[in-house]
């Protein structure tokens, strides 16, 4: 049997065998009320680690688009860096500038509420805010090689890292490192990090959310869609992670649904693409 006609038929047990779990905790004596009260905070948990693979999901997409619609005019050559911020909750800011960190020579804007995008390649000056994010921005880079450097690795053959750094709140800003992938049906889950820093570009901590790459089909050998994925996470990742959401929504093909056997919590959790929530089940 193929490892992904594998992988459907576990998550296919794996659902089928949700409510006879359910049924043999009430068989066993446990006490339901506790139960059920403990699913709801890790059904709380998950939801709102979905809120933000979500919007790691508009970054990376920004970041996909932005970089894709200046390449088609400029050399990499050409290019002296770029920037992409959140002014508000709701709206996104890119830019590219050019070699000489003296000119926009294109920016994006996108609003969440409304999905709008504005392009523009009319090159103008830089702004002073637009050049002190690029200055904060390479000082969070510069602390990131310097003091976690070794502690990320990601497998050149499936593709290069994606970056990607999403504001958290007033005083937080997080960069998430995700595991690109060149090859087509492919879902790049783990390979995974994300690091946060406050306002003026200092490391605050470092997470590793999957300890190696679990790379996971979405067409079968003979290029069926494969119809749902399961992985396990381990104690120090027990929950679904916002990873996990923004490489299922870039790379899931014609797949709805995906799942995570979390151990640590003894629990299944179900992730519904179209929805953005999660349902969680006691083993």
């Amino acid at each position: 049997m193929s490892k992904e006609l594998k992988l459907f038929t576990i998550a296919a047990v794996l659902a089928c065998s949700v409510s006879s779990f359910a049924s043999n905790n009430i068989d066993e004596g446990l006490n339901v009320t506790e139960e059920q009260q403990r699913l709801r905070e890790i059904q709380a948990k998950n939801d709102s680690v979905c809120v933000e693979g979500y919007n790691l999901f508009i970054a990376e997409r920004i970041n996909w688009m932005a970089t894709d619609s200046v390449l088609s005019r400029y050399s990499q050559e050409e290019l002296g860096g770029n920037v992409i911020w959140q002014p508000t909750d709701s709206t996104w800011n890119a830019i590219f500038i050019d070699k000489e960190i003296k000119n926009c020579i294109f920016e994006m804007q996108y609003n969440k509420n409304d999905k709008r995008f504005k392009m523009s390649y009319d090159k103008r000056p830089i702004t002073e805010v637009e050049l002190a994010k690029l200055s904060v921005k390479n000082v969070m880079l510069e602390n990131l090689v310097k003091k976690c450097g070794n502690k990320i690795t990601y497998d050149s053959d499936c593709g290069s890292p994606n970056l990607d750094f999403v504001r958290i709140d007033d005083n937080t800003v997080r960069l998430y490192i995700l595991q690109g992938t060149v090859h087509n049906n492919l879902i790049p889950f783990g390979n995974d990090y994300s690091v946060d820093f406050n306002n003026d570009g200092e490391l605050l901590c470092f997470r590793q959310y999957h300890k190696s790459l679990i790379a996971t089909r979405t067409v079968d050998e003979e290029g069926n869609p494969i119809v749902s994925a399961i992985h396990s996470h381990v104690k120090e990742s027990p929950y679904i992670t916002p990873t996990d959401v923004c490489n299922f929504l870039l790379y899931r093909g014609q797949m709805q649904q995906f799942y995570v056997l979390s151990t640590a919590l003894d629990v299944l959790i179900l992730y519904d693409a179209e929805t953005n929530h999660t349902i969680v089940k006691s083993r």
